[in-house]
């Protein structure tokens, strides 16, 4: 059967995201509208039902959650568990060799951190594991309020004064040269700087342990592979909504909004991801990779694509103007991987001094957005159901 894309079905309902433990995160009323909706968006007059299809659901998610999730989580685990050692490193022997492993831990980390970070469901979601990583860009002063006063809370997910965008101020905004970072984060009369990396670093770690437990050890792999259905909770809905919030945040945090275009041309350099450690862009890249490797279900340790939504887009023979729309988004991701590796690092210096370049590598990024955000939930019967930025167009 050539499923043809409905135009009813993208339903930006506005509600807040779910998670498959339905009992736990999600209204059942919810649950019983979303079917609904569904199934009159899904249905033919000629009594057909395009929801319907002989794909294996079950060996998608086992794959996503095999091959993608639990071996992310667990490397961001290791990477976390290296942070801390680096940390403890540096408050024994300080000295600028150790600044830099303790900033290469860091690095490594926040890298890993992008290929992760769009599966804000289940333990994550429970953890607000997003909010507590990475927002951005970082609040200087309520860093420095923190490290004044010594009230290291770090449960609120509202704040910009943790997680990786935190110690990208501590490890290299502090000070104008890594000689003065070394005294502010060593000095034995004010340990406040180096008191509050380590509660930081101490804190990602338990959350990051946290979450792979989750998937590991309390059932919730299971949970998520057998969630089958196209409902709003299921698992299908779970991954192509959150692949389309990190997307967007990709298109609109990470890029938009320092380049400009979402605010009228006035741009916000000091606003890029990573600001003061120069880390923008290849962190752009690694969420982008990321974000093309779910899609592609692809193994993060051997390379090899396995069952992914392109293969869901090909068995329902999914197509677009009177093209393969499977292989259209395909296409895509790389167009937008190859405008992006034209801009050159620091992001905040190309914003700054060719800003053409960074423009154009969001206006490719932008162009997928019709295609992962209205044909394909369209076609595979999946609402989307975050809330968007009321900043942001499509």
């Amino acid at each position: 059967m050539n499923y043809k894309l409905n135009p009813n079905l993208n339903l930006n309902l506005n509600l807040n995201k779910t998670t498959p433990m339905l009992s736990k995160y999600f209204p059942h009323s919810l649950i019983v509208l979303s079917g609904i909706l569904l199934l009159s968006a899904c249905s033919e007059d000629k009594g057909g039902n395009p929801c319907e299809s002989d794909f294996d659901q079950k060996s998608l998610f086992a794959n996503v959650a095999d091959n993608i999730i639990i071996p992310g989580y667990s490397r961001l685990n290791g990477e976390l568990s290296n942070l801390r050692l680096a940390t403890e490193l540096f408050a024994q022997t300080p000295s600028l060799p150790q600044l830099d492993n303790l900033r290469s831990a860091f690095v490594d980390s926040y890298t890993q951190w992008q290929r992760v970070a769009q599966f804000e469901f289940g333990p994550a979601e429970e953890q607000m594991l997003r909010s507590r990583f990475n927002n951005f860009p970082v609040n200087p002063q309520e860093v420095e309020a923190k490290v004044q006063s010594g009230d290291f809370d770090l449960s609120n997910p509202d704040t910009y004064d943790k997680g990786f965008p935190a110690l990208d101020y501590l490890l290299y905004g502090i000070a104008e040269s890594d000689e003065l970072v070394l005294d502010l984060l060593s000095n034995p009369e004010k340990p406040g700087y180096q008191n509050y990396l380590e509660a930081i670093v101490a804190d990602m770690e338990q959350q990051g342990l946290a979450v792979l437990k989750g998937w590991q050890e309390e059932g919730y792999r299971e949970t998520f592979i057998n969630n089958t259905g196209a409902a709003a909770g299921a698992s299908l809905s779970l991954l192509i909504n959150n692949l389309n919030e990190h997307y967007e945040i990709i298109k609109r945090d990470k890029i938009g909004i320092p380049s400009g275009v979402t605010t009228l041309g006035i741009t916000f350099p000091e606003k890029v991801e990573a600001y003061y450690s120069g880390r923008s862009l290849a962190l752009a890249e690694a969420a982008l990779k990321a974000a093309e490797g779910l899609y592609l279900g692809r193994n993060s340790q051997s390379g090899a694509d396995g069952p992914g939504l392109d293969d869901y887009l090909q068995e329902v023979n999914a197509t677009k103007e009177g093209q393969n729309l499977s292989s259209l988004i395909k296409t895509q991701f790389q167009k937008a991987l190859d405008a992006l590796s034209l801009v050159q690092a620091p992001l905040s210096g190309a914003i700054e001094g060719n800003n053409e370049r960074v423009v154009n590598a969001y206006n490719e990024i932008t162009r997928q957005l019709v295609n992962i955000k209205t044909d394909m939930p369209s076609v595979l019967c999946v609402s989307i159901t975050y809330v968007d930025n009321a900043s942001d167009s499509d």
